[in-house]
């Protein structure tokens, strides 16, 4: 017998594909109701406002990406270039298999700055807040960059530079694939696509991230 999806599931999956379609300040609560068939008497039941509905797509989308590195992180694992590595590498292929949440931490990301014509951004989540799964993440990417740094792993860097350009290497091909660069883009297979993804953003971390010795050896 096939399980019935509780309803504020399947807003919140609707939402999630809306809302990286069409950023957080256009989506609106009629068109996800025409989704999910239900009217907005309904939507507002399961969340107040379209504020509250936003902060709970970032933080389903955050809170999966934080479960997954999680097993690869902790006080007793080596901050080394390799470990950096395989957590951007988890990450970036997530993204490319989700495109949906690529877009979201995009728009997440974007929204976070100065209001807006229309007022103040939808988006409430602060990326600072470490109580929540976005801030978390960031918390954490940002201390394994200095960490490796002070343990001489990794390449010094300007911080929260290094944070935002392994952001963007991690996010923008996956959020932009079939869209940004869609005229330039190879007729390849997925598979092929997501093999050609993987060995550019290992090449950008390694050359990003590795101390200047192992950069100017490997020369």
């Amino acid at each position: 017998m096939k399980r019935e999806i509780p309803p504020r599931e399947r807003i919140l999956t609707a939402a999630i594909e809306l809302f990286a379609k069409h950023g957080f300040e256009a989506m609106t609560m009629r068109r996800l109701g025409e989704a999910v068939g239900l009217d907005n008497s309904s939507l507002y039941r399961h969340f107040r406002n379209k504020a509250a509905l936003a902060d709970a797509v970032v933080e389903r989308v955050t809170g999966e990406i934080f479960a997954r590195i999680a097993p690869q992180i902790g006080p007793t694992r080596a901050i080394t270039l390799e470990a950096l590595e395989g957590i951007c590498m988890d990450l970036g292929l997530y993204f490319f298999d989700q495109p949906a949440s690529a877009r979201i931490m995009m728009h997440w990301i974007v929204s976070m700055g100065i209001d807006g014509p229309n007022g103040p951004h939808t988006v409430k989540v602060e990326a600072k807040d470490t109580s929540r799964p976005g801030g978390a993440l960031l918390a954490i990417l940002r201390g394994w960059l200095d960490a490796g740094v002070r343990a001489g792993s990794l390449r010094a860097h300007a911080m929260p530079e290094a944070v935002v350009m392994l952001l963007g290497a991690m996010l923008i091909r996956p959020a932009s694939r079939g869209f940004l660069f869609a005229s330039l883009e190879p007729d390849l297979t997925p598979a092929a696509a997501r093999a050609v993804w993987e060995q550019e953003l290992r090449a950008f971390v390694r050359g990003a991230f590795a101390p200047s010795s192992t950069v100017l050896r490997a020369a």
